[in-house]
């Protein structure tokens, strides 16, 4: 787990909160936010070794995500085979403008093997 001494709760509320890994040879500061009316966390590395510049990047993240949330939006990004699985149904449902076998069999072959599937 984290070292207390390299952990900092910048808001005194948990939203967001600052720490180092333990066990590296040079350790950058890494952010953990969490934003109300938003599921789970976004685990994001700063790249700095600076605290006071890594807390100022980790608030100005904060600020983004907590817009993008109240917006609509999610902390949470598709991967890429959820988008394609998504995109391939759609394309199964659309009638007469379903996707002919031959490209659905090469985007498959073509995302399988380069996308891991």
């Amino acid at each position: 787990m984290v070292d207390t001494e390299q952990r900092v709760d910048l808001r005194g509320d948990g939203r967001i909160i600052l720490y180092k890994r333990e066990g590296l040879k040079n350790p950058l500061w890494q952010v953990r936010i969490r934003v109300p009316n938003s599921k789970g966390y976004k685990v994001v590395s700063t790249k700095m070794a600076d605290q006071r510049s890594a807390e100022r990047f980790a608030m100005d993240l904060y600020d983004e995500l907590f817009i993008h949330v109240k917006q609509g939006g999610s902390i949470k990004t598709k991967t890429f085979r959820q988008v394609f699985d998504e995109w391939e149904q759609t394309t199964k449902t659309m009638g007469h403008t379903v996707m002919p076998p031959f490209l659905k069999g090469f985007c498959s072959r073509t995302y399988a093997a380069n996308f891991n599937f």
